[in-house]
């Protein structure tokens, strides 16, 4: 309910805007953006159970290089900070969910955006590559490094020369190509994952771009 709120939110700013846009942002010049969005997804299979990261805010940055007119290396950084909650296997079905702890989920990625070469708001597409890192909030369990790689789709929106809008929505996946405890310190081991498959995530975002 509240990542429909958010989108409603988000979209509703972007067509105000682009009503209101007199200037041009240009397609020139390195773009900056402070992003604040939504994220939600995140379901790690084990042996006894899943872990599950709740669904919950996330911002971030990210930095446009421009290669051609319409095309851009992206560096971009997104964190959320969220909890894990963990269902073991029952008879049949999964029993209830407990909390095991706060995580941050950081994405660190490069890849390219691109553009339609054209005055006004311009739709993107966008894919990267990169690291992601599962950063429990205790010093009882050890961070864990993955693979990633990030589609997205989104708008650019002029409001002046220097100062545009972004909105984009993006399918994140971190990769587990390795078995064991997921999460291992001091304490012990929370969760036990196996396999080589990609925990699906997907967030939404809106930010201020400010053109170098």
């Amino acid at each position: 309910m509240l990542r429909g709120k958010f989108t409603t939110i988000a979209v509703i700013a972007v067509v105000l805007t682009a009503s209101l846009a007199g200037g041009a942002l240009a397609q020139s010049g390195v773009l900056v953006t402070v992003l604040g969005g939504y994220q939600w997804g995140g379901t790690f299979k084990g042996w006894d159970g899943e872990a599950k990261l709740n669904d919950a805010g996330s911002w971030g940055i990210a930095i446009d290089i421009p290669v051609r007119p319409d095309t851009y290396v992206e560096l971009i950084y997104t964190r959320q900070v969220t909890d894990l909650s963990y269902r073991e296997y029952g008879t049949g079905q999964l029993e209830p969910a407990n909390e095991l702890f706060d995580i941050a989920v950081e994405y660190y990625q490069i890849g390219g955006l691109y553009t339609m070469h054209k005055d006004g708001p311009r739709p993107f597409g966008t894919m990267s590559i990169g690291a992601t890192r599962f950063a429990p909030q205790s010093s009882i369990y050890n961070s864990q490094w993955k693979f990633s790689a990030v589609l997205g789709l989104g708008m650019l929106v002029p409001a002046t020369e220097r100062i545009g809008f972004r909105l984009h929505a993006r399918l994140l996946l971190p990769f587990m190509y390795t078995s064991g405890g997921m999460w291992c310190g001091g304490g012990g081991c929370s969760v036990g994952v196996s396999g080589g498959s990609a925990v699906v995530q997907g967030d939404v975002a809106f930010g201020i771009v400010i053109r170098l």
